[in-house]
Parts: structure tokens; C-alpha cells; sequence
């Protein structure tokens, strides 16, 4: 009897023993599947993203982001009709088309007239004849041997062949008919002539001190009221050459402040990523050499002037 609870405890005990194994065998099966979820776990959790802040590059305060302008549209929510400048010049010689032009102009067409200008400007300091043609071909054969130059001249030459100097002198007299008329491609072409190539071609040049300065001014006082006339039309051509005389500060007061608000309008206006960026760094430059009255200024003029353009509802871009 004793001999039989012995063998019932051993194997009772054998029977705790063998269950005790397979116990902590399940545990450490369940803790290395644990071990492996977590590290699949961490494998496909996304990492974490470094978030950099973007350096600030807005412009400064009130300068304003290209608009969107519509071609071919009417006035319509603010948009502007994008014009055309027409182009001047023609295939062949000048003298073929010079009557019919003329005949046009003093009929009252101002694109005539403004065409003809900008044909007898062209031909200007080009050779009248012969002898003058030779003598402009060894002058760059003189200095270099460069046969796109001596192209060029002999190109303009045949081009302008049988119009004469009294001819070619009529240039400003076309252009002004025209602007005077408000036709802006003319009233552009006219602020880009020099007073030196005005008093020139116009037979000023050798007047008394006192005419000759009081003909000179009265030009570039005209000179500036067409440029104005234009840029109150959208002419972008028109507002840089008004940005750039105003800038030099020679041309009465306030220069720089002017010059900062045409600026805002080439901003507000332009269609061109490379003209945007010029002027937007010309701002930027401007911007500490003001003071805030000065700012406000020059803001307030250029939404003056902005209100006049979209009430005009024109755009003449820079292009063409």
C-alpha cells in the first residue's frame, strides 16, 4: 500500500513537472511573437516628417502680385483689352509706300501717320545717297571688319533709298499728329526721342542759349504729357520711361516718389515673369530710402492711376 502511494506521488509529480514545461513554453512563444509584431510594428510605421519653416519671401507691404489680364475682352469685372501696336515696317523699299502713306496721314490717319514716323525715324541716320553710303562702309571697315554691320547698313541703306534728309526730318511732326490725336503708339515713340535728336532733326540746334533752352524744355514738357496720356492707357512702355525719368530726379519734385508709384503700377500690371522681377527688386531697393508719408504717397498715386487705367480699360503690354 505504501509502495503504491510512492509510485502515485512520482508520477503526480512527473505530471506537474511535464505540464510546467509546456506552460513556459507557451509564455516564451507568445512573448518572442510579441517581440517580432513589434518590430514589424516599428518597420512600417511612417517616420516622422522635419517640418521647415519657409523663409519669408513675401514683398514688402502694399507691393502687389501680376493680375490677370484677359486679351481680346471688354470691360468687364475689372479686365482690360490687351492692344496692339501695329507693325511699321514694310518688304522692299520705303519710297514705294511713301505716297500712299502721306495721302493717309493728311486724311487724318493716325496709324498712317504714325507708321510714317516711325519708317522716316528708321531711316534717319541712314546714308542719303551714293557717296554717303560709301564713306558709312569705310568707316566700319576702318575700325573692324564686321560683315553683320556692314549687313545691317547696306540692308537699311537699299531700304531707305530716295528718301531725302527734309523727308526723314518729318518724323516728329508725323508722331506728334498722331499722339496729339491720343494715339498711344505714337505718344510712346514720341517719349522715347531724345531733346538732343528733337532739337537736331527739328533745326534747333545752333539757336541762342535762352530759345535754344526754352524750345528744349517746352519739348520734354510735351514729351512728358504724351508719356502720361499713354500710361493712363496701360501702356507699360509708357510707365517705365516715366519710372526711370522720375528716378533721376530730374524732371521737378518728388522723383523717387513717383518713380516708386509707376513701379507699382508696372507691377499691378505686367503680364512678364522677367519684367515683374526687375521691378519688384526696384521696389525693394526703393523701399528704405522713403519714409512711411513718402509710401503712403506713392501708394495712393499709383491707385489713383490705376482707377484711370481700368476706367480707360486698355493695355499696351511691352512686347510689341
Amino acid at each position: 500500500m505504501t509502495h503504491r502511494k510512492v509510485n502515485l506521488s512520482i508520477l503526480l509529480i512527473m505530471l506537474i513537472t511535464f505540464l510546467t514545461a509546456i506552460i513556459l513554453n507557451l509564455v516564451d512563444s507568445s512573448s518572442v511573437a510579441d517581440a517580432t509584431n513589434i518590430k514589424l510594428s516599428s518597420s512600417t510605421t511612417p517616420p516622422l516628417k522635419t517640418i521647415v519653416k519657409a523663409e519669408n519671401t513675401a514683398t514688402p507691404s502694399g507691393i502687389a502680385e501680376p493680375k490677370t489680364i484677359v486679351e481680346d475682352t471688354g470691360i468687364q469685372n475689372g479686365q482690360l483689352v490687351i492692344m496692339q501696336r501695329p507693325d511699321w515696317k514694310f518688304e522692299g523699299n520705303l519710297k514705294e509706300q511713301l505716297e500712299r502713306l502721306k495721302i493717309a496721314a493728311e486724311n487724318g490717319n493716325d496709324e498712317a501717320s504714325y507708321v510714317l514716323a516711325m519708317n522716316l525715324r528708321h531711316c534717319y541716320y541712314s546714308p542719303v545717297d551714293d557717296i554717303a553710303f560709301e564713306k558709312k562702309l569705310e568707316q566700319v571697315y576702318e575700325f573692324s571688319d564686321n560683315e553683320l554691320a556692314v549687313a545691317n547698313i547696306t540692308k537699311r541703306y537699299e531700304y531707305c533709298s530716295g528718301i531725302d534728309q527734309k523727308q526723314r526730318n518729318q518724323f516728329y511732326n508725323y508722331s506728334k499728329d498722331a499722339a496729339s490725336n491720343g494715339y498711344v503708339a505714337a505718344q510712346e515713340y514720341i517719349g522715347s526721342i531724345t531733346s538732343e535728336l528733337f532739337m537736331e532733326s527739328q533745326g534747333y540746334k545752333n539757336l541762342e542759349r535762352d530759345q535754344f533752352i526754352k524750345v528744349r524744355d517746352g519739348f520734354i514738357e510735351q514729351k512728358i504729357g504724351f508719356l502720361q496720356q499713354a500710361a493712363k492707357n496701360g501702356s507699360i512702355k509708357a510707365l517705365i520711361r516715366l519710372s526711370n525719368m522720375n528716378h533721376s530726379q530730374n524732371y521737378g519734385e518728388n522723383g523717387h516718389v513717383k518713380s516708386f508709384a509707376f513701379n507699382q503700377l508696372i507691377l499691378e500690371l505686367t503680364q512678364n515673369n522677367k519684367t515683374y522681377n526687375k521691378y519688384s527688386w526696384f521696389q525693394q531697393r526703393m523701399h528704405p530710402q522713403l519714409t512711411s508719408d513718402e509710401i503712403d504717397n506713392a501708394f495712393a498715386m499709383s491707385e489713383e492711376w490705376l482707377e484711370i487705367i481700368r476706367s480707360n480699360g486698355t493695355l499696351y503690354l511691352n512686347g510689341n
